[in-house]
């Protein structure tokens, strides 16, 4: 991925716990893999639970671009840090590949994951073969330089994908302000613990737009996270091809 080089610097040194990857218990190490993509900020951090949920209302608009009485059967991931959510999917059986530039968390997916097709590089060389039936980013565009960018990310996500593209966790550009302000009240140091690290916001307009000269259907929606701390400034986009 392009993103900032300090949140490069930042990724380039995470790591998950080699021991727990491999204990075998797949709780254990879907929150270790979780955790080192870091999702241990503030707080006590986010339910199993809440990932399971989120994880199952992916899958299932995930496949509402599908064929009637196709089953989805491969998904990509741009940005997979760890592998979490590809391990989900190939538990359930699902193919999966997924490019990333930290060798680091590569390093890590590649201990719980079954694919050969991952690739550590830059999102923007994201190769447009071999097809899967959806492409997946998950909390990963707001590390991304600028809209143009993330549109050259978003049209070769597009020309991967058979049916499905779906962004996850997207900040919400009218909420910015109060994102900010929220994150200050919470996290200690906040000005000089992110120096250097801006996040991008996204309007909803931005993935419309896309939609429109994509001839795509798109559907819009809030995070529903229960304990996820940004979730009430952040949205999700599914694209469906025609």
């Amino acid at each position: 991925m392009a993103v900032q080089n300090n949140w490069k610097a930042l990724w380039g040194r995470r790591t998950a716990e080699m021991g727990i990857l491999r204990d075998g218990d797949p709780r254990k190490v879907f929150l270790e893999l979780k955790r080192s993509d870091g999702f241990d900020v503030v707080e006590g951090g986010i339910s199993y639970e809440t990932f399971l949920t989120q994880y199952r209302q992916m899958k299932e608009r995930l496949s509402r671009g599908l064929p009637q009485g196709k089953t989805l059967r491969s998904v990509y991931e741009v940005g997979c840090g760890s592998g979490a959510n590809l391990f989900l999917l190939e538990h359930d059986g699902i193919t999966c590949g997924a490019i990333d530039y930290s060798e680091s968390l590569l390093g890590c997916a590649k201990q719980v994951l079954r694919t050969a097709d991952i690739r550590c590089d830059e999102a923007c060389e994201l190769p447009v073969e071999p097809k899967y039936d959806a492409v997946i980013s998950v909390s990963v565009f707001g590390y991304f330089t600028d809209e143009s960018y993330a549109e050259a990310v978003l049209e070769k996500m597009c020309q991967k994908a058979n049916y499905t593209v779906g962004i996850l966790e997207l900040a919400d550009l009218e909420k910015k302000e109060a994102y900010i302000a929220h994150r200050k009240r919470i996290i200690p140091n906040y000005e000089e613990r992110y120096k250097g690290l801006p996040r991008q916001f996204y309007s909803k307009v931005f993935f419309e737009a896309f939609a429109r000269a994509h001839d795509m259907e798109i559907e819009l929606m809030p995070v529903d996270m229960k304990d996820y701390w940004n979730s009430q400034f952040y949205f999700d986009c599914y694209l469906y091809k025609r």
